[in-house]
């Protein structure tokens, strides 16, 4: 009856664990860029029709301790997001001209994301999920489209589009 009772109890934590290695595993999914904008327009509940024509938007969420962004935007219809979660992370967003769209996700620690953007209609996003991840984008130009995704720790990553 022991034996029995303790191979039931053995059964049972070895179905948790893949239970919960499964559930992880669906967490840590990669975002799509038509997934992460979405995202962020859901989270910060931004009605697109009620903004007022060419007005540049920013937003940020930030958890946790230690957590800095800076968002700089000029020109007109710009749309910067950055959503922390963590601490000691960092996120930089710069945006020069027209209807640029940019992204930074973060969950973890000391992650640094940086995102640059000069011209019309690029569209940039960083998603970090873990410590220590570094992802520098920067776009001069016309619709480049860029996306970062960094699962795990210690990760860097540098797109450069265009020309200076």
């Amino acid at each position: 009856m022991r034996q029995k009772m303790a191979l039931f109890v053995l059964v049972l934590l070895v179905a948790g664990l893949l239970g919960s290695a499964q559930a992880q595993a669906q967490e840590l999914q990669p975002m799509t860029p038509m997934d992460l904008e979405t995202w962020f327009t859901t989270f910060f509940q931004v009605p697109e029709d009620e903004i007022e024509p060419f007005a540049n938007l920013a937003f940020v969420y930030q958890e946790g301790n230690d957590n800095s962004s800076e968002q700089i935007q000029q020109g007109e219809n710009n749309r910067a997001y950055v959503y922390q979660y963590g601490e000691g992370n960092y996120v930089q967003q710069w945006q020069n001209g027209w209807g640029n769209w940019a992204g930074a996700y973060q969950v973890g620690n000391r992650n640094n994301a940086v995102i640059h953007q000069v011209g019309t209609s690029n569209w940039a996003g960083t998603y970090q999920l873990g410590d220590a991840n570094t992802a520098r984008i920067e776009q001069s130009g016309s619709s480049f489209t860029a996306l970062v995704t960094q699962i795990g720790h210690g990760n860097s990553a540098v797109i450069i589009q265009g020309s200076k």
